[in-house]
């Protein structure tokens, strides 16, 4: 897939009103993700058109490490691992609860008219509720949305970011941007993610710059700030009297120049 192909995620948000929240815990976070079964997720509610999604960088991209897989579902993992930051259900009412009996239950914001991502949360709810995790489906309106994420008063949020040839880190993972209205608005820091970011966008030399971003990636892929969940492909069709049609490396190049599409003169029907 082209790397300039975006993503789509979940958000767990780590700090809400000055606090770490149950999700500044990584080994929660890496619990949701191993709850997260992203092949069905394409399989149920995308029919097959995406591709799993590792980290911000697409497969195809020089940042990214090929060796790390997308994580896989594992319901005993994820169980083991709430169980040691831990939560158990303690009143045996099928929810999960912390050391001080609150229960694991959350909302998950999204936006209201995407049909798709409406089903997604469904099947999440489902999934989720097999560990013993309560999910809430928040359906906002996108000015709503968009004003809780400013303010960072939201529990988890499922949204996605586009991708370019050389994806820069620093403004949805930097520290210096978890700040109001910055885009870092899970609150995540690491310092030695940023030093990564910042060494990576000070060197100019490509075969020194891409080891560093594959070692943020790689702290990316350890520490699940983000569930990433997939790239969505895409479903063309396309007259076949346009000519010069070709799958460059950064995906068809339909309307795009230098390779420009055309019309042979015989066959066009329209002049304007």
């Amino acid at each position: 897939m082209p790397p300039v192909v975006g993503y789509s995620y979940i958000g767990w948000n780590q700090v809400r009103a000055g606090k770490p929240t149950r999700f500044a815990d990584k080994r929660v976070r890496q619990a949701m993700s191993y709850l997260t079964d992203t092949s069905r997720i394409i399989k149920d509610v995308f029919l097959g058109y995406a591709e799993p999604a590792v980290s911000p960088f697409g497969n195809a991209s020089k940042q990214h490490d090929s060796a790390l897989q997308p994580y896989q579902a594992n319901l005993d993992k994820a169980k083991a691992l709430l169980k040691d930051a831990g939560y158990e259900d303690r009143n045996k009412d099928g929810v999960l609860e912390d050391k001080a009996g609150q229960p694991f239950e959350f909302k998950l914001t999204y936006f209201q008219a995407n049909e798709d991502t409406s089903r997604m949360v469904l099947l999440l709810k489902d999934l989720y509720a097999k560990a013993g995790v309560k999910l809430v489906p928040f359906p906002q309106e996108w000015p709503v949305m968009l004003e809780n994420l400013d303010k960072k008063d939201f529990d988890a949020i499922t949204l996605g970011w586009t991708s370019s040839i050389e994806t820069d880190l620093f403004q949805a993972f930097h520290s210096s941007q978890a700040i109001s209205k910055g885009d870092n608005f899970i609150g995540y820091q690491n310092q030695e993610l940023d030093k990564l970011i910042d060494a990576a966008r000070r060197t100019v030399d490509e075969g020194k710059r891409m080891p560093l971003w594959q070692q943020a990636e790689r702290i990316l892929y350890e520490d699940q700030p983000y569930t990433f969940l997939m790239r969505r492909k895409s479903l063309l069709f396309v007259d076949k009297r346009i000519h010069n049609l070709q799958m460059t490396k950064l995906g068809l190049n339909l309307g795009s120049l230098p390779l420009e599409n055309y019309v042979p003169l015989a066959q066009q029907k329209y002049t304007q």
